[in-house]
């Protein structure tokens, strides 16, 4: 039930996947705000190791103060991180149902060759290694392989464009 050819309907699909899910990680996820929180955090438990080793009251109390913070911090960050989940999982479980709805178990020729493997099983690392190269697949294999180019693709993108923002 393709609207232009499988392909293609799966890679338009993918892209939009990918586009809505970095602008939604750009809009809850402060990312320049998360680096300065972890590196806060690297600072706190470096102190709370350094006071563990002392057995004064003291440094018990002020263990407990950092802890606190520390904790409140990792709360902070978890927010963002949170509610982009919230509308992400939605977008991700929308493109699978649609997919699945238009393409169910239905096998098509792919534009190059993708990886071929025997008793997939997501928990057995042993099976993760392909057994050959095929120029058919299913609307899942070539989603993931599109979802993957595409995110690949932007990231190295904005990874450039972030190094050229910085040297002006």
């Amino acid at each position: 039930m393709a609207i232009i050819s499988p392909t293609t309907d799966i890679s338009l699909i993918a892209v939009a996947v990918v586009a809505i899910s970095k602008i939604l990680q750009a809009k809850f996820i402060d990312k320049e705000k998360q680096k300065q929180s972890q590196e806060r955090m690297k600072e706190k438990q470096k102190r709370i190791k350094e006071l563990m080793s002392k057995e004064d009251e003291k440094s018990k109390g002020e263990v407990d103060k950092l802890q606190q913070e520390l904790l409140e911090e990792m709360n902070e960050t978890m927010q963002g991180t949170m509610r982009y989940m919230m509308f992400s999982l939605p977008l991700f479980l929308g493109a699978f149902f649609i997919l699945g709805t238009m393409f169910g178990i239905e096998m098509f020729e792919t534009p190059f060759l993708v990886p071929k493997f025997e008793g997939f099983f997501m928990l057995n690392p042993f099976t993760w290694v392909p057994v050959g190269w095929v120029s058919q697949s299913g609307w899942l294999k070539w989603y993931f392989i599109t979802y993957l180019l595409t995110s690949i693709a932007i990231g190295a993108v904005t990874k450039v464009k972030e190094k050229i923002v910085d040297k002006k």
